[in-house]
């Protein structure tokens, strides 16, 4: 009797510790939801939870408050990866190191690449320029490694506040990757590649690719997202497969070429001749709307002083799924005759939406503009809104113009900005 007694004080539920009692799976599921440092600080409440948290499925490394130095943050994630073992799969990991500078570049690197090993599924690594802002725009982020990721279990990644060169961005070698995400960092490369993506998003980045254009080559790609950029407008190859895109041409650093514009051949530096394989500036081909023709959902927001998207107007692929499409500024210039000219290409159209912030200074010549107002027909449309400051002339004889070509038009909704 004694002896039953004094193993049932022992026992783990006499106690109240029912949370040593579980299997370790679970434990380790557990302790993923906690920042990484609070995870491994659990191996001190007894011996059951030594080791627990070393194959932990989620690692969070987010608590910069939490290290008095870089010194201490190298150190901790070192020792957190290395032991590690490589079949113990690491499903989800995330780098947030807002707050340190000078981190340095191959470490980063190294503690990424090193994450992959783990099988992981969902790598996000958020970090803060490197230097003050003063400096040079690539010495300012942290440099990853000019060579390829390798997984074959990466299917989400998310890099803010990195420069990424060349070899890193073809992605060939992350045969699941479905979703990636850039933003806040400097692109330096001649192309993006992939076989398996399904979403691509580049938000607040620098493409300087010598000046050229970075070629973008998705072919499975679903959705996209180009926003907020400077440098050189990127080149999109054919995405059979998009379903939404919003995307933003132009606006900043755009690099023109009248040489390229009027049909030139022979020695040019716009880079747009970087796009065809036999090296000819051929003038009939839409290098930036050919990749969007297959959306059903679009938002183009475009500059309409940039040279080489009005000669991509001039020669409009079709949009034969697209449904619902949301233009800005440039498609008023001309007195209207761009948006006709671009619903032309349209046939499937149901909802249009115009942003009307300002009349654009330069003008998109095209001829014909009586027969585009005639022989319009968008026999699907059943909603236009208007965005505007003003409500002028201008308006009105757009909405005339699209109640006489939409016999299905319901409603339009006119709001002024």
């Amino acid at each position: 009797m004694s002896h039953r007694r004094k193993t049932t004080r022992a026992s783990p539920s006499s106690t109240g510790d029912h949370l040593s009692a579980l299997p370790d799976s679970v434990l380790q599921h557990a302790l993923g939801f906690l920042e990484g440092r609070e995870a491994v600080r659990t191996c001190v409440l007894a011996r059951r939870w030594r080791h627990v948290w070393r194959l932990i499925p989620r690692l969070r490394i987010t608590d910069v408050d939490a290290f008095r130095s870089v010194e201490k943050l190298n150190e901790f994630v070192d020792q957190l990866l290395l032991p590690r073992d490589r079949g113990s799969a690491l499903d989800e990991c995330e780098f947030d190191l807002r707050g340190f500078l000078r981190l340095e570049d191959a470490r980063i690197d190294r503690w990424i690449r090193r994450v992959l090993k783990c099988h992981t599924r969902l790598l996000q690594v958020q970090l803060y320029t490197n230097l003050p802002a003063t400096a040079e725009p690539f010495q300012s982020f942290v440099k990853l490694a000019n060579r390829p990721l390798f997984s074959r279990h990466l299917w989400r990644l998310e890099l803010n506040g990195l420069c990424l060169e060349g070899g890193l961005l073809d992605f060939s070698s992350c045969s699941v990757l479905k979703d990636l995400k850039i933003t806040n960092g400097v692109v330096s490369t001649d192309q993006i590649l992939s076989q398996s993506l399904k979403q691509l998003t580049i938000i607040g980045c620098e493409l300087c690719w010598q000046f050229h254009p970075t070629l973008i080559s998705a072919p499975s790609l679903i959705s996209l997202q180009l926003d907020d950029y400077v440098g050189v407008t990127p080149v999109l190859e054919s995405m059979p497969l998009l379903e939404t895109a919003t995307v933003n041409l132009g606006h900043q650093n755009e690099q023109y070429c009248d040489f390229c514009d009027k049909g030139g051949f022979g020695d040019c530096e716009c880079g747009m001749c970087y796009m065809y394989p036999d090296n000819d500036c051929t003038p009939d081909v839409s290098v930036h709307l050919m990749g969007l023709s297959s959306a059903t959902c679009l938002e183009l927001i475009a500059s309409s002083q940039m040279v080489t998207f009005r000669r991509d107007l001039r020669y409009c692929p079709a949009f034969s799924k697209l449904k619902s499409l949301l233009l800005s500024d440039w498609c008023l210039v001309a007195d209207f005759q761009t948006l006709l000219y671009f619903l032309h290409y349209t046939p499937l159209l149901e909802k249009l939406t115009l942003q009307v912030c300002q009349k654009p200074k330069s003008n998109m010549e095209l001829e014909g503009s009586d027969f585009l107002e005639q022989s319009l027909a968008l026999k699907y449309l059943k909603t236009v809104e208007v965005k505007c400051q003003m409500i002028d002339e201008q308006i009105h004889n757009i909405l005339k113009i699209l109640s006489f070509s939409s016999k299905s038009l319901e409603k339009i909704n006119v709001q002024k900005l």
